[in-house]
C-alpha cells in the first residue's frame, strides 16, 4: 500500500514545529484538518501533544536535529503585527507632513477629489464577490457629528471645540475600475500633488495631529515623582482627562492614578512635597569613581514607583483604620479619642503610623494557606 504524502502547511517544519507555541500549534492543526475536511486531529491538549500529534501526522522526525542554515517562517502573529504598526506609523507622518504642507491627504494611489482611477481589488474578486460594492460606504462632503472628535486647543493653551471636516474618499467610481489595477501598499505613495491652498478642512487636520504629538509627547516625558507632582499640581493632567477621558461615571473611566498620588501628598503629608518625597524616596546607589583622581559622582535621586505607591494607599488605609479600632484609643465615653490617637502617633500622617507599625508593604501579599 503507497504512502499517503501529506503537504505541509504553509511555514510548518521540524524547525518551526520544535520552537512553535500553543497558539501556532493550534493554528496548524486547524488548517490541517480544514485540507483533510475532517477531524483528524485534535485540536485541545497540552503543547507537548499537539506537537506531537502534527509530527506523526505528517511524518516528522522531531528527533533529527534541523540544520543551522534552515530558513524559518515567521510565525503567524509576530510577523503580520510587526508589519501593521511599522504601516501604521508610516501611515501618520505621511498623513501629518501632507497637512502641513497644505496637501490634500488620499490614502489611495492617484486619488482626485473628483474619482478614483487605476484602483482596483485583488484579479477575479470584484467577479467572486458581486455584493462586496453594495457594502462599500459612501463618503459625505459634509461634516457631521462624531464623539470621536477631539478638541483642539488654542496658542494659550485654552480648550475649544473645532468643527473637523471628515477626510472624504470617494467611491464613484470604484466598481468601474475594478479591472485596471491592483491596491498598492499603504507604506508607499498615497499622495498627488496639489495645490498648496491651506484649507480650513487641511487646517483643522493639522492642528488636530499636531495636538495629539503633543499631548502624547508631553506625557512620555515623565520621569519619575516629581514630574507626576508637578504635571498634576499644574493643571495638565486635569486637563488632558477632561478633553480626552471617558465621562465620569461611564464605563471605562480614565485611570486616575496620578490625581490620587497627588491628593495623598496635598492632604496626607499637608502639601509639603519635599516631605512626600522624603518618605518615598530609596536608598541610592553612589557610584563608584573609575580612578582615584576623578571627581565623586552624586548619588541619583530615586523613588518608589508611582503605580506601587498608589496601590499600597489602601492597604495602608485598612492597617491604620484597625489599629484605630482597638480599645486603647477610645475614651471613657466609648468615642473615639484624638487626644488618645496622638499620644500615640503624635503629628504623624498615615503613611508615617504605617511605616512605624511595621507593616509597610508595597507588594500585595500572597493568601496564606
Amino acid at each position: 500500500m503507497a504512502t499517503v504524502r501529506r503537504v505541509l502547511p504553509d511555514g510548518l517544519t521540524v524547525s518551526t514545529l520544535l520552537s512553535a507555541k500553543g497558539a501556532q500549534l493550534k493554528f496548524w492543526t486547524t488548517q490541517t484538518n480544514a485540507s483533510a475536511e475532517e477531524k483528524v486531529l485534535k485540536i485541545s491538549g497540552t503543547v507537548d501533544q499537539l506537537r506531537t500529534n502534527l509530527a506523526a501526522y505528517y511524518g516528522l522526525d522531531l528527533t533529527v536535529i534541523p540544520r543551522a542554515h534552515e530558513v524559518t517562517v515567521p510565525t503567524i502573529d509576530e510577523s503580520i503585527r510587526d508589519r501593521q504598526w511599522a504601516d501604521f506609523v508610516a501611515l501618520g507622518t505621511e498623513w501629518k507632513s501632507t497637512v502641513e504642507a497644505g496637501r490634500v491627504f488620499h490614502l489611495l494611489t492617484s486619488s482626485t477629489s473628483n474619482d478614483i482611477k487605476n484602483v482596483s481589488l485583488p484579479m477575479g474578486t470584484a467577479t467572486r464577490e458581486p455584493q462586496l460594492n453594495n457594502q462599500i460606504p459612501q463618503c459625505s462632503n459634509s461634516p457631521k457629528h462624531s464623539d470621536g472628535i477631539v478638541p483642539s486647543t488654542d496658542s494659550t493653551g485654552g480648550a475649544h471645540q473645532k468643527d473637523i471636516h471628515p477626510i472624504t474618499l470617494p467611491a464613484d467610481n470604484l466598481s468601474a475600475h475594478a479591472h485596471d489595477s491592483n491596491i498598492t501598499s499603504a507604506s508607499t505613495g498615497r499622495n498627488l500633488q496639489s495645490p498648496d491652498t491651506n484649507t480650513p478642512a487641511s487646517l483643522h487636520e493639522a492642528a488636530l495631529l499636531d495636538n495629539l504629538s503633543q499631548v502624547v509627547e508631553g506625557l512620555e516625558r515623565c520621569e519619575g515623582l516629581r514630574d507626576i507632582v508637578e504635571q498634576v499640581e499644574s493643571g495638565k493632567v486635569a486637563e488632558i482627562r477632561a478633553r480626552y477621558g471617558p465621562a465620569e461615571g461611564r464605563r471605562g473611566t480614565a485611570d486616575a492614578a496620578w490625581p490620587r498620588l497627588f491628593q495623598n501628598a496635598s492632604e496626607e503629608f499637608s502639601g509639603d512635597k519635599e516631605r512626600f518625597f522624603s518618605f518615598f524616596s530609596v536608598p541610592s546607589v553612589t557610584k563608584k569613581r573609575k580612578r582615584p583622581q576623578d571627581k565623586p559622582v552624586a548619588p541619583e535621586e530615586r523613588f518608589r514607583s508611582f503605580r506601587k505607591i498608589v496601590e499600597a494607599a489602601p492597604w495602608c488605609e485598612a492597617d491604620v483604620l484597625a489599629d484605630r479600632q482597638k480599645e486603647q484609643y477610645y475614651g471613657a465615653d466609648g468615642e473615639f479619642s484624638s487626644d488618645l490617637w496622638g499620644e500615640r502617633w503624635g503629628s504623624m500622617n498615615s503613611w508615617e503610623v504605617w511605616r512605624n507599625m511595621e507593616k509597610e508593604h508595597y507588594e500585595k501579599k500572597k493568601d496564606s494557606i
